[in-house]
């Protein structure tokens, strides 16, 4: 964390690994509010074979948790305030 941003690395790990490391990071976030900005790196989809799934799955994940995203070259751009 720098500045107020933090950046995580989900590129290929599964759902269910993505999952954890989110909620993880999403608590960390929360005991720690000077974090105003999340970059997610979450990939293109390039080596999966039925298309990419990670960035959608992100996406829905921020979405439930209230945040909107914007994906940029398979970065997911999250503001938290």
């Amino acid at each position: 964390m720098h500045d107020g941003f933090y950046e995580i690395d989900l590129h290929g790990l599964s759902m269910s690994d993505a999952k954890m490391v989110l909620d993880e990071v999403f608590e960390y976030v929360f005991e720690n509010p000077e974090i105003k900005e999340l970059s997610i790196i979450v990939g293109v989809g390039k080596g999966s074979e039925t298309g990419p799934v990670l960035p959608s799955f992100v996406s829905n994940y921020l979405r439930d948790k209230g945040y909107d995203s914007v994906n940029t070259n398979g970065v997911l751009h999250v503001l938290l305030t």
